[in-house]
């Protein structure tokens, strides 16, 4: 869906990105993760044109960027920044409305595809249309800052922080609506951000950056159990073992779990197999029962299996050394 290949951007005699090479599969989120001054900002407004190239090729769909104006090209893309960037002298309603106006969309379909949008994220047409942005919380702007970004429906997302201006209660709520946004599910995303915690758990794969370059491109687990590099395993090690327990899924764990028996199977709490180990420990620890035991929901005709706090540690230790392997 989106093709880099050996983009370069210069700001004077500061190699801001250096030959970076990458693809965004369609459907997929992809997120550009590093401190600040990586380039990962940069390379995301370089694909919508609001950075141009010193050097290399952008492609969004077989096509070449530069072969289109840049208005053009941002109209076919849905761009969420920190803050939201609402126009404070626009109500929500007109806010929203801003890419159906540059794209001619009669007022009646504009009317109709808001109040659609609204309704799949589940934000109130009639209580926050006629609002201003200033008389909104920080997650009542971020929603309609999305919405403002679906309202075209385009078959691109980019995210620069979207998530950063918000407290951090707010944030991790944001962050769960996020992940279960149908509307989103089958857009490609590309999401900015320097939370190593937002990055694993919103994305499908991560571009780890440094110094303008790509210090490892790949999968949750490939950058927790493979890392490329010594900066990489440096940027993950003070969260760790939390990563772990994130991308883990119970399912992995089955081959280090007991088995079902009368004795750990006694108000068992069943949660399905496709969970991550930390959200299934975050459940038990919070019965405040030491003992308490999950079992796992299969998806498949998999044998039934229980695990207490305890079993599900060991477990990961094990797999994680046949990972590291």
């Amino acid at each position: 869906m989106i093709r880099l290949r050996n983009v370069t951007k210069k700001f004077g005699s500061l190699l801001a990105v250096d030959d970076v090479t990458l693809d965004v599969k369609e459907g997929e989120t992809l997120v550009l993760l590093g401190t600040s001054g990586c380039g990962k900002t940069t390379t995301l407004k370089l694909i919508n044109r609001l950075e141009e190239l010193t050097a290399g090729t952008i492609e969004v769909a077989g096509t070449d960027i530069q072969h289109q104006k840049p208005e053009e090209l941002r109209r076919q893309m849905g761009y969420v920044i920190q803050g939201a960037g609402l126009f404070p002298h626009y109500t929500v309603q007109e806010n929203i409305a801003v890419v159906p106006r540059l794209l001619h969309w009669s007022k009646e379909k504009i009317e109709a595809r808001t109040r659609e949008v609204l309704d799949l994220l589940r934000i109130s047409a009639q209580q926050y249309l006629p609002k201003y942005p200033h008389e909104l919380s920080g997650g009542q702007q971020q929603r309609v800052g999305l919405a403002r970004a679906l309202i075209s429906d385009p078959p691109v997302i980019l995210m620069d922080e979207p998530f950063g201006a918000l407290d951090p209660f707010t944030r991790i709520s944001i962050r769960r609506e996020f992940k279960n946004i149908e509307a989103l599910r089958h857009k490609t995303k590309v999401l900015v951000t320097h939370d190593v915690l937002e990055a694993f758990e919103l994305g499908d794969r991560i571009c780890l950056m440094d110094d303008g370059k790509i210090q490892q491109l790949g999968t949750t687990q490939e950058l927790v159990f493979r890392p490329a590099n010594g900066f990489v395993m440096r940027f993950l090690q003070d969260q760790l073992f939390q990563l772990q327990l994130q991308v883990l899924q119970l399912q992995h764990l089955r081959p280090y779990l007991p088995a079902v028996s009368p004795s750990n199977i006694h108000n068992a709490i069943a949660i399905p197999e496709m969970e991550s180990v930390l959200e299934a420990i975050q459940i038990l620890t919070a019965t405040g029962a030491p003992q308490q035991c999950l079992t796992l929901n299969a998806t498949t005709a998999a044998p039934a299996q229980a695990a207490t706090v305890a079993d599900l540690m060991a477990a990961v230790e094990q797999l994680t050394l046949t990972l590291r392997k």
